[in-house]
């Protein structure tokens, strides 16, 4: 899967940072055929950079950080998307990013007309003016006439996030795109949804799972892994009649939810420094990659993602409106939906998180740096051995 979440190379940066000066200065999306003068001139090839964003697509329509009019770039201009914006380090950028947030939110509660006028049959209901919609969510706010221009012209290329139409002059009008919801408060967040909505669907399968212990060891070799290569643990110990539950097989609904919890609450719980965002999974991935630069990221977003699974699983038990990924966490958790063998799902669920838990541990282990993997705290470096194998702990 294509990540827009990477850090950019230097060229990427440059021709981003290229369109948005001019953007910035007279809210207009600049021509290719400036953008790839002043690229050249800076020894690169402005076509080929474009190209290298990662990009998704459907038919004949592209979804990049930049994009232009390909296979004919000098025939148009070259825009940001929200993907590209929050890679700019400017302010304003970040003021357009969170509007346009606070637009697609708006858009995603226009959809429950439907709910209050059930017998009609034709139409696919209101569009939102841009201007009123955000000055109702912000009315506090500078809207000044500058800022609802660069978000129009923003918003008129932020597809699938929305499908949106702006003549000039106007308050820009729209609806959302190919996102059945977009009730979101930061761009990763989004991103992730339009990656999902342009990812041809594929569907874990349930997995066997046939010793009880095995979660239990892989968490606590995590753990040990975690204390030896980056210097501290990251797994808090439950109380052992939580920590229990992940061992027992289960037979009914109650048992199943009750190991579900028990699992969720573990998770929640990891020890992962900063507060934002607010649960520790979110914060799990810019971590590790913070201690341990050369880790493969995409490696660990794929655990994490597998695991955050189990979180959205868990709070649909908790909350009575079901979340926007609820469906998603049941597929990728090998689960049918609604679930009618608890036992078979309990057991699918723990094989998902013992892989996931594996994956981590092996990814922390392979980008160690060799000082660290090398010595065991509390050893002389004289005595320590010459690879990391870490033992059994109990730390559930």
């Amino acid at each position: 899967m294509n990540s827009f979440l990477d850090p950019l190379d230097e060229p990427q940066q440059l021709l981003l940072d290229t369109v948005w000066e001019k953007f910035a200065e007279v809210q207009k999306f600049p021509s290719f055929r400036y953008i790839e003068f002043v690229m050249r001139r800076a020894g690169y090839n402005a076509e080929v950079v474009l190209s290298s964003f990662p990009v998704l697509s459907e038919g004949n329509i592209e979804y990049r950080a930049a994009n232009a009019n390909f296979p004919r770039p000098l025939e148009g201009p070259v825009w940001l998307t929200l993907a590209g914006l929050r890679h700019v380090q400017d302010p304003r950028a970040a003021k357009i990013t969170s509007t346009l947030l606070d637009y697609i939110r708006a858009m995603t509660k226009a959809q429950e007309w439907v709910l209050r006028d059930p017998f009609t049959y034709a139409g696919p209901g209101p569009k939102l003016e841009l201007r009123k919609t955000v000055m109702a969510e912000q009315p506090d706010a500078d809207h000044g006439l500058t800022l609802w221009v660069a978000l129009a012209r923003v918003a008129n290329y932020e597809w699938p996030g929305m499908r949106f139409n702006y003549a000039e002059g106007g308050n820009g009008n729209g609806r959302l795109g190919l996102l059945p919801d977009a009730d979101f408060d930061t761009v990763e967040d989004y991103l992730a949804a339009v990656v999902a909505a342009l990812t041809p669907a594929d569907h874990p399968a349930e997995l066997t799972y046939t010793d009880p212990r095995a979660l239990v060891r892989s968490i606590g070799f995590f753990d040990v892994t975690c204390e030896l290569v980056i210097g501290r643990p990251l797994v808090k110990r439950p109380p052992l009649d939580r920590s229990g539950l992940l061992v027992l097989d289960v037979a009914t609904e109650d048992e199943f939810l009750a190991g579900l919890a028990a699992l969720a609450e573990l998770l929640g719980q990891l020890d992962i420094p900063r507060k934002n965002p607010p649960h520790a999974l979110g914060r799990i991935t810019d971590h590790l990659v913070d201690v341990l630069p050369g880790i493969d990221r995409a490696a660990v977003e794929r655990a994490v993602h597998t695991l955050d699974q189990i979180r959205v699983l868990r709070n649909s038990n908790i909350h009575t409106k079901p979340g926007a990924g609820l469906l998603e966490a049941y597929q990728s958790l090998g689960l049918a939906f609604p679930v009618r063998d608890c036992g078979t799902a309990w057991d699918s669920i723990r094989a998902y998180a013992d892989r996931a838990f594996a994956s981590l541990q092996e990814q922390i282990l392979a980008a160690r740096p060799a000082s660290t993997g090398t010595q065991t705290p509390g050893v002389p470096a004289a005595e320590a051995p010459s690879a990391v194998v870490p033992a059994q702990k109990p730390t559930v």
